[in-house]
């Protein structure tokens, strides 16, 4: 299984972002704005916690769907869609990343938000191809996954290639954490072109400490 059940405990105990980083909506913006009949571009994210995403692409007008293995996670995100957009269209399911229940050439485009990178790196091309398969001919990944060097990595147990469960870092008492090379982003991204490839870097602590991210936008030709 894809899914590591340390995320519904801290679903359960924690409150969460409630809002999209700029980087998702300018990529929203850019390639989906132009379209009038927004109902008609499907958007699915992976692993979609709860929900602040999704919440924004449903305010904006287009279908969403989501899929989580927390069931606390799924329950907030629906609650607050039905509560705050009135007849948005979609679904969100409790379910595991590593097997989509989509036909093939369903969506307009994936959005991945830390998901994938919450699994080993064998579970993580599977996700990916998964992705792939779901996605229409022309259809768009959007990824952040964390970079080697960030903050956390090489700490705690190591459990995997380049999977740890860290004891520093954002993700500290979180479960499975797999940090990613440049050379491996093209790896688990083999089946997409690579159209955009950039590193998001910020400091905590007074400059102690980075948090580095690969953003990753994929074309599925």
């Amino acid at each position: 299984m894809a899914w590591d059940q340390t995320w519904e405990r801290v679903f359960q105990n924690q409150e969460w972002g409630k809002y999209p980083s700029e980087d998702l909506i300018r990529f929203i913006a850019r390639n989906f704005y132009q379209y009038t009949n927004r109902k008609e571009i499907k958007i699915l994210e992976v692993g979609c916690g709860t929900g602040a995403n999704l919440w924004y692409i449903a305010r904006e007008g287009f279908s969403v769907y989501g899929v989580d293995g927390s069931k606390t996670a799924v329950n907030k995100a629906k609650n607050r869609l039905d509560f705050e957009i009135s007849n948005w269209n979609g679904e969100l399911i409790v379910g595991d990343i590593i097997s989509l229940p989509y036909e093939n050439e369903t969506f307009d485009a994936v959005i991945d938000i830390e998901a994938v990178s919450c699994n080993s790196f064998e579970n993580s091309l599977l996700i990916y191809n998964e992705i792939y398969r779901v996605l229409k001919n022309d259809g768009k990944i959007f990824s952040r996954t964390f970079a080697t060097n960030c903050w956390g990595d090489q700490t705690g147990q190591k459990i995997d290639y380049n999977t740890w469960i860290p004891t520093e870092g954002p993700l500290s008492n979180k479960g499975t954490v797999r940090v990613t090379s440049k050379e491996d982003v093209y790896k688990l991204f083999d089946k997409f072109e690579v159209v955009e490839l950039e590193k998001l870097e910020r400091t905590y602590n007074n400059l102690e400490q980075r948090i580095i991210e690969w953003l990753i936008i994929g074309v599925k030709k």
